[in-house]
């Protein structure tokens, strides 16, 4: 797997670098925040890639931060989210404001993001529900208040399933604890698992 480049940046032109690594030019795509934040050419750069093999078509896509990747993952791994779309998104969306439109499930300002339409935002918000909890955490979403007490309710949820009871139990037990922002996660899973045992 193709982890990261580092080299030269030889060309730049909107959304897209050329970076000389090992002999080779290899064109790599990024979102928008990503390809400003990069220095004019030449200069040296690492950019952590996700190597995309499509039918006839390679193609190379570049991040600044590991939390952009995990969001251009989480994106990708949705049907129908190619991995271009995915780049739509985080060049609207930083992997923060991402995980926190995810988590509070803000259907408005996912659809408003052009390419992304209503049908397309809705799949979104139900397919990466869990995933956004991993996103949050790297890149600090957790700490925001709504946010954190829905982190805190799905990652209780998450060690309820591990330990056997289904969804609709585990959300019920959580839901019945009612957490705040600042809960220990410890503590919801006890008093989840107490009520579970009544």
């Amino acid at each position: 797997m193709l982890n990261h480049i580092r080299g030269t940046i030889t060309e730049k032109k909107t959304g897209q670098a050329v970076i000389e690594a090992g002999g080779l030019g290899l064109s790599v795509r990024l979102s928008l925040p990503s390809f400003f934040a990069l220095p004019e050419p030449p200069a040296e750069a690492t950019v952590l890639t996700r190597f995309i093999i499509r039918e006839e078509n390679w193609e190379i896509f570049g991040f600044l931060s590991p939390a952009e990747r995990e969001a251009f993952d989480i994106l990708t791994s949705v049907s129908r989210v190619g991995p271009r779309l995915a780049l739509t998104v985080l060049s609207s969306l930083d992997p923060h404001n991402l995980a926190q439109i995810l988590i509070n499930q803000d259907l408005a300002s996912l659809a408003a993001i052009k390419g992304i339409g209503a049908k397309t935002a809705e799949r979104l918000l139900v397919e990466l529900k869990e995933k956004a909890v991993k996103l949050a955490g790297m890149t600090g979403t957790s700490t925001a208040g709504g946010g954190q007490k829905t982190v805190v309710i799905e990652e209780a949820v998450q060690a309820l399933l591990t330990l056997g009871y289904s969804r609709a139990e585990a959300e019920k037990a959580v839901r019945t604890v009612a957490p705040g922002p600042d809960t220990d996660l410890s503590e919801v899973i006890k008093e989840a698992l107490k009520t579970l045992s009544r």
